[in-house]
């Protein structure tokens, strides 16, 4: 089931919050977990740092920058939002959605010597810092489709 794996990136339309907001345009999400046995993605989203320079110094935040090693999933200095749970049911089309097979660098994705990864700052963030009910987001295969 699915080809789908943690560190790649889903060009998606979803829901912002539960207030019903939907994205108007597709953004880059990042798979940071698959779980088989619940049938979900968690996805985290990926803005670009270009006029937002700001944002690298916010604790809710992990900057990623496209160099060093190179990344073939970014083209440009990002950042991941980490205060937000986006889930979403897990189904064999939502691969379409993946921007390509490739994945964030294992030093990015899972940390280097003292740096540390986007999996583990995304996972210690949300074990220290309560996410707000209306920022936990679930999306079904038909909420998703019908929003594409």
């Amino acid at each position: 089931m699915s080809d789908l794996e943690v560190g790649q990136v889903l060009s998606l339309k979803i829901r912002f919050n539960n207030n019903g907001t939907f994205s108007t345009v597709r953004h880059p999400y990042l798979i940071v977990d698959i779980d088989r046995e619940f049938n979900t993605v968690e996805i985290a989203q990926l803005d670009s740092l270009k006029g937002k320079e700001y944002k690298a110094a916010m604790k809710s935040n992990k900057v990623i920058y496209c160099d060093n090693p190179p990344e073939t999933v970014i083209d440009k200095d990002s950042y991941v939002q980490l205060d937000n749970t986006f889930k979403l049911e897990l189904y064999d089309e939502l691969v379409k959605y993946r921007r390509q097979s490739d994945k964030l660098s294992s030093e990015k994705l899972n940390g280097a010597g003292k740096k540390v990864g986007v999996l583990v700052a995304y996972k210690n963030y949300h074990k220290s810092h309560e996410i707000d009910e209306n920022k936990q987001v679930y999306m079904s295969k038909s909420e998703l489709e019908d929003n594409q």
